[in-house]
Order: C-alpha cells, then sequence, then structure tokens
C-alpha cells in the first residue's frame, strides 16, 4: 500500500539534523525550515505562537506530522497509487515546492500550475514511474547546469540523495507496456505543442490589446 512511511527512513537519512543555512537566514530541523515550521506549527501541531527555539526542539514525531503532510500534497492523499511515482512527485514538493511540481507535471503533459489536484493524479497514474523518479535527478542537474555558481556544490550531494530514493523506489517500478509508451509520447507531444502555443498566443493576445488600444 501506498504511504508515507515508506519513505521515512529516506528522509530521516538526508533531512536528520540541526542546520542553520547563512543564505536564507534561518534554521532547519529534519527537513522543516523555520518559516515553514512558523506557518504550519499552529495548524499541524497545535503550537499558536512557533519559536525558533520550538523548531530546534522538534520531535521526531512532530517532524512527521509535517512529512505526513506533504506527502498527502503531493499525492492528493495517497491518489498516486504507485509508491515509487509517489515518491517521485514528495521529493519534488519537499525539496522543490511548486518548482518541483511543475517539473512533473511538464513531464507527464498536463497544465503545471505547481498543485497536485486530480488531473495530475490521473496522469501519474499512466505514467511509469521509473521515469518519474529520473526526472528527479534530471531537475537537480538542471538546476546546477543553469546556474552553477549557486548549485554546483550541491550536485554530489544531490546525486547521492537520489541514489537512495531510486534504490528504495526500483522494487515499485511497472512493466512499461505498449499503453505506457504511448501515454509517454502523448505527453511529449503536448509538451511540444505548448512551446509553440503559448509564445503564439502571448502574440495574438498582444495584437489583440494593440488593436484594441488604437479604438
Amino acid at each position: 500500500m501506498v504511504s508515507y512511511k515508506n519513505i521515512l527512513d529516506h528522509v530521516k537519512t538526508w533531512e536528520g539534523g540541526l542546520v542553520f543555512f547563512k543564505k536564507e537566514n534561518q534554521w532547519t530541523n529534519q527537513g522543516i525550515q523555520w518559516t515553514t515550521y512558523k506557518a504550519l506549527a499552529p495548524k499541524l501541531l497545535g503550537i499558536q505562537n512557533p519559536t525558533v527555539e520550538g523548531l530546534k526542539t522538534m520531535s521526531e514525531a512532530q517532524a512527521e506530522v509535517f512529512i505526513k503532510y506533504f506527502w498527502d500534497k503531493a499525492t492528493l492523499n495517497n491518489s498516486i497509487t504507485n509508491q515509487a511515482a509517489a515518491n517521485a512527485f514528495f521529493e519534488m514538493l519537499w525539496g522543490g515546492g511548486a518548482y518541483g511540481i511543475k517539473w512533473l507535471q511538464n513531464v507527464i503533459g498536463v497544465y503545471a500550475d505547481g498543485k497536485v489536484g486530480p488531473k495530475t493524479v490521473s496522469a501519474a497514474n499512466k505514467y511509469p514511474s521509473s521515469i518519474l523518479i529520473d526526472e528527479v535527478m534530471a531537475r537537480y542537474q538542471s538546476l546546477a547546469d543553469k546556474d552553477p555558481s549557486r548549485y554546483s556544490f550541491a550536485i554530489n550531494g544531490w546525486r547521492n540523495r537520489w541514489n537512495n530514493l531510486y534504490s528504495i523506489s526500483k522494487q515499485y517500478f511497472q512493466t512499461i507496456t505498449d499503453e505506457m509508451k504511448k501515454t509517454v509520447l502523448n505527453s511529449k507531444k503536448k509538451n511540444n505543442n505548448f512551446i509553440w502555443y503559448f509564445p503564439l498566443a502571448l502574440f495574438v493576445g498582444f495584437m489583440g490589446y494593440k488593436k484594441y488600444i488604437k479604438k
């Protein structure tokens, strides 16, 4: 059965410590940033006035509440039915927020709004989970390639993290059927169509706007 509990050890392995990030000027404990803790602790933990000290002393049980919260958002409450695919969506949301989800939405050929809804779930459930796991590393590599001054130092750690994610996920990979191959091809066609359609839509909209101004 698909569950956040199947990824808990992975998260604890890579997010186990208390760290102060100078660039962000905030503490992170067990993968939970201060800004996240401050915003969600009242809702998730019943702590009405969160403090940095509370974050620093947060228990594993409390951290697990946050993990489950983000798991539920990433999988639409376990609506993604393959554990490996669910792992990919969680990892992308956990580490990349809406941008991570948008990456996978572009891959599976649905509107990339950064939110996992019924259409995203439906497409994800038809897509080979092994490719979704590969896309996690593809995004890591893309970040390092596009902005090496900011991310190149992290790529080796990301690769090690991904290797662990792959290791715990591969047992859930499906046999890729002809139907899945068609799904992959169709999603790529949608992405290619969007590449030319979006600039065209902007151009048409702009020309209409100019015409309106002239009236």
